[in-house]
This record gives structure tokens, C-alpha cells and sequence, in this order.
């Protein structure tokens, strides 16, 4: 059995910005929620991609909406039914790429297996997983993140 938590972690870097009719480089530090398996960041495995999770908006409905798809209470937006864990900092759109993953939940079991980076036509397999997190405890530790989101 594999353990979960969600913590807050922080995406320094910068992003172009159209200032004043030109392209410049802002700071651009970014908040979200990490994954981290096992006393593992998953945000840390995925660096080189500069992907951010998906539990980053700071729309209030937005973010509820991904926690909502982690608990399997909504769909995926996906063709494939696979859930993006971690996407573009900017825009979180599928068509710059993302970190996906399939989520079931099997009795009192939720599993993620079959991590994939994929953009919309291209789907590459990541070797990571399966992981398996008692169902109960899986449902707190993503209900904990929205509680301490609207703290």
C-alpha cells in the first residue's frame, strides 16, 4: 500500500509577458499543491517537464473541479479518460503538454497506473506506478487540500 500527501509547494521561474507592446520576462512564481508518494515529490520526478499539478488555480471552481475529478466525482475531459496530474504553469492546457495518469478505484482502493506525458496527439508512457492508496485515506488527503485551500 503506497501513502499520499498533498503539500504546498511553489514553481519559481519566469514567463513572457506582452508589456507595454513588447514581449519581457516577468517573474512568474507559481503556487500548488505537490504530490508526494511515499515521502516522494512527484512534482521533483516531473521537473524537467516545468509542469505545475493540476491543483493550482486560484479560481475557487476551478480548483474544485480537479479536486472533484481525483475523487472520481467528475470526468475526465479527456477523449482517453485519463486525468491530468500536471500541466502548463501558464495555461494548464492539454495542448502544451501534461502529465497524465489513469485513476480507478477497485473496492476500497484507489490506484493510479499508466502515467503517460501526452499533448493531445502524442502520448509517451512514463515508467512510474502502479500505486495503490487505501480509498478512505486517499478521499482525506485530497479533502484536506480543499480545506486548507479555502482557510
Amino acid at each position: 500500500m503506497n501513502n499520499l500527501e498533498c503539500k504546498k509547494a511553489i514553481r519559481q521561474g519566469f514567463a513572457d509577458r506582452y508589456v507595454d507592446g513588447e514581449i519581457k520576462k516577468c517573474e512568474y512564481n507559481t503556487p500548488f499543491y505537490d504530490f508526494h508518494i511515499d515521502g516522494n515529490s512527484l512534482y521533483n520526478r516531473f521537473k524537467s517537464y516545468d509542469f505545475i499539478s493540476a491543483l493550482s488555480h486560484s479560481d475557487e471552481q476551478l480548483q474544485r473541479n480537479e479536486f472533484d475529478k481525483l475523487l472520481l466525482n467528475a470526468p475526465s475531459e479527456l477523449e482517453s479518460g485519463r486525468y491530468m496530474l500536471f500541466v502548463c504553469p501558464m495555461c494548464a492546457d492539454l495542448g502544451c503538454g501534461a502529465i497524465t495518469v489513469s485513476i480507478q478505484r477497485e473496492e476500497e482502493l484507489a490506484v493510479w497506473k499508466d502515467f503517460r506525458c501526452e499533448d493531445g496527439e502524442n502520448s509517451t508512457s512514463i515508467h512510474l506506478g502502479p500505486f495503490k492508496f487505501e480509498w478512505p485515506k486517499y478521499e482525506k488527503t485530497i479533502l484536506s487540500a480543499v480545506l486548507e485551500e479555502e482557510a
